[in-house]
């Protein structure tokens, strides 16, 4: 009897215990799943932001390199001009282009596949390029200036520019070389009428009383300056392309002479 009681004590013992252990650990193990449910969200936000961040990022990083390939590719098109010009249309080639743009020819052929994309590109934007400049010098005569004298001297200017050497050594190459000239002949033509509408603009005085007389003088000055970028001068070569632009400041002035003198055209810039 004694030992039934002993062994009751000791399970009521037991149950009492195990019961207090549960007791014990159920808040620790809220408490640890709470926890983890909140290390969880920290995370989540965590990437949350993280991909948000990304997605910023990424969305600035398209126009970022938009504008290295657009400078990259300018880069290539300056290069190939400055071929152009310093050995020539013959020898210019991917690999000239890329050695003096200092890009390898795979980066070269990665925006301009073959010669020709990049030919293409590049007469479009020397004869753009040196059609702006040379036009908005012609509008920016000095007050009180002669603007025949001014015309003269601007296109000799103009004539001598890099990009003018570039374009005269694609057309003088695409007389013998096909391919180049069914480049050239559409963007010659191009060039030629916005030089006529511009050449226009800039004098208007003068192309309104004579539009005729004025595009035969715009071409005789042209025909005489570009014909003496092309001439092998050996003997006094300053001196005597100094002399032809005085006589043609000289005989603009005698074909204008009417027009200067009745006043239809005005001979001076004004402020």
């Amino acid at each position: 009897m004694k030992r039934a009681r002993v062994a009751a004590a000791a399970k009521t013992t037991a149950t009492a215990t195990r019961s207090t252990r549960s007791a014990r650990s159920q808040p620790a193990a809220k408490a640890g799943k709470n926890t983890v449910a909140g290390a969880t969200t920290k995370t989540a936000g965590a990437t949350r932001s993280t991909r948000a961040a990304a997605r910023k990022s990424a969305g600035g990083e398209p126009e970022q390199k938009r504008t290295r390939s657009a400078a990259t590719r300018q880069e290539i098109i300056n290069a190939t001009i400055e071929c152009f010009v310093q050995i020539g249309y013959v020898r210019t080639t991917t690999t000239e282009i890329a050695k003096l743009a200092g890009y390898t020819r795979g980066a070269v052929q990665h925006y301009f596949p073959t010669t020709e994309h990049v030919l293409r590109a590049s007469v479009n934007y020397l004869t753009k390029s040196w059609l702006d400049s040379y036009m908005a010098a012609a509008r920016q005569a000095p007050p009180g200036v002669d603007f025949i004298d001014y015309a003269v001297e601007t296109l000799w200017r103009f004539v001598n520019d890099r990009m003018f050497v570039a374009w005269q050594e694609l057309v003088s190459a695409s007389r013998t070389e096909k391919a180049l000239r069914r480049i050239i002949m559409p963007a010659a033509a191009k060039f030629e009428r916005l030089r006529r509408e511009m050449a226009g603009g800039n004098f208007p005085d003068f192309a309104h009383v004579g539009r005729d007389k004025f595009d035969r003088n715009r071409d005789t000055l042209r025909f005489v300056l570009e014909g003496i970028t092309g001439t092998i001068l050996t003997y006094d070569r300053e001196a005597r392309i100094q002399a032809q632009l005085d006589w043609l400041k000289e005989w603009f002035h005698t074909s204008w002479q009417h027009e200067l003198s009745t006043n239809q055209v005005d001979r001076r810039g004004t402020a």
